[in-house]
């Protein structure tokens, strides 16, 4: 209709997203609604129309951004878990909260921009990157251009050389009782802290330990039971003496095994890395020196990952595989006594000669 008539309305410049999409927002009726296109002239044709009259402009969302996370929030506490809902109910509560009173329509990029601004003094990066996604979730508004703080990578925990492990298992032995326990668990088996947790006498056998529970704190922060994290988290470990006559030396009261709480496991661990004159690892950092520990003496991959409960290789390597520190020295032996032998006695004969 337009060419038809050789008019041209006027309408503002889009701008690019970074989806792709051609974005404005342009005045109709006293409102200001969006517009947006797949290319440029799909912006321009709808944008045109809209002012025209010739299409229904999209309504602006009166909603409050608050009603919208909380909504989000909601419909996702039956699929995701305790931890990362309250997570986001944290984020809701405490982030952003010049945007969450505002009506979705008005999360302008200056406006989002100054409220991500204020945080920096108060939170970390990956804090806020965090709660303006979750905005963007419940609400669905795309924001080209914003300038978000750098999200620095997460610290890796420390992985102990032998010589650190040892003091720190001597350590351990002094304090006894759950804590030397739980260090034992996370180091020697791989256990996670919340399967630690969530042993009970019945999984305490003979040679081995099954791990087929885990506790982990609710929304109200109390110990709940549920089941591992994954299926290849449920498993049967060969548990050596020295950890099994320890663990059944600790009073029996109850079905659980472990009864202290985790801030006084915590504790425990603390002094002892203290002593031990270590990097504080936590049960969380003993796994990924086990699994670093695993790599080093060549425990093939399928039973470093049933071991560990890990679902695949990538997830136990990318993650919790490091380098031990000797492992240098070990390394360069073995390189070093391949090519002697290759100067000395030539290359390796095929198996059979």
């Amino acid at each position: 209709k337009q060419l038809k008539d050789k008019t041209e309305i006027s309408v503002p410049a889009p701008r690019r997203l970074k989806s792709g999409t051609w974005f404005a927002q342009l005045m109709v009726k006293g409102e200001r609604v969006p517009i947006s296109g797949s290319t440029e002239a799909e912006y321009y044709a709808k944008a045109r129309a809209a002012k025209a009259g010739l299409l229904e402009a999209k309504k602006p969302d009166n909603r409050l951004v608050k009603d919208l996370v909380a909504d989000y929030i909601k419909a996702r506490e039956d699929v995701a878990s305790a931890s990362t809902i309250d997570g986001y109910e944290r984020k809701a509560r405490n982030n952003l909260q010049g945007l969450m009173q505002l009506h979705v329509k008005d999360l302008t990029r200056s406006r989002v921009q100054a409220a991500i601004d204020a945080e920096k003094e108060r939170y970390s990066g990956k804090t806020i990157w965090d709660a303006w996604s979750l905005i963007q979730s419940a609400t669905g508004v795309e924001i080209d251009g914003l300038v978000l703080p750098s999200k620095k990578p997460q610290k890796k925990p420390p992985v102990y050389s032998s010589g650190d492990l040892r003091r720190l298992i001597l350590a351990l032995a002094e304090i006894g009782g759950e804590v030397e326990c739980a260090g034992l668990l996370a180091a020697w088996l791989s256990l996670r802290r919340s399967e630690i947790f969530g042993l009970r006498w019945i999984d305490i056998r003979s040679d081995s330990i099954r791990v087929e529970k885990a506790r982990v704190y609710d929304r109200k922060h109390k110990l709940v039971e549920k089941g591992t994290k994954n299926d290849t988290s449920e498993r049967v470990i060969p548990c050596d003496r020295y950890i099994l006559d320890k663990i059944k030396a600790l009073p029996h009261e109850g079905e659980r095994v472990f009864r202290m709480s985790t801030s006084g496991i915590w504790k425990g661990i603390t002094a002892a890395c203290s002593q031990a004159g270590i990097e504080h690892g936590y049960l969380h950092g003993l796994r990924h020196t086990n699994a670093s520990i695993m790599e080093l003496v060549g425990v093939p991959s399928v039973y470093a990952n049933k071991r560990g409960g890990w679902a695949s290789d990538h997830i136990r390597t990318k993650t919790y595989t490091d380098a031990i520190p000797e492992g240098d020295r070990d390394a360069a032996q073995m390189v070093d006594g391949y090519f002697r032998d290759l100067i000395f006695f030539g290359p390796p004969k095929p198996p059979g000669f």
